[in-house]
């Protein structure tokens, strides 16, 4: 199936539900990696993690706009 076709069957829930899955997994990276004494003092690991969860946000953000383009301005 192409990627139009997929895109075609997916509803404002599916939208929504990436949303939550990243924001739980950046809430993850949170408590379960930064907030790891280990990371916190290795000053390279910390800022790696931080730029993934940079990165997760900036997904979340694009599927938010996404969501929103495609379903509020019907």
């Amino acid at each position: 199936m192409a990627n139009e076709e997929i895109k075609d069957k997916l509803d404002q829930f599916h939208y929504h539900e990436a949303l939550d899955r990243l924001h739980v997994v950046m809430s993850m990276c949170d408590e379960h990696l930064m907030q790891h004494p280990a990371i916190k003092i290795e000053s390279n690991v910390k800022q790696n993690v931080n730029e993934a969860i940079k990165l997760l946000w900036q997904a979340y953000q694009e599927v938010g706009h996404i969501s929103d383009k495609r379903f509020n301005n019907e």
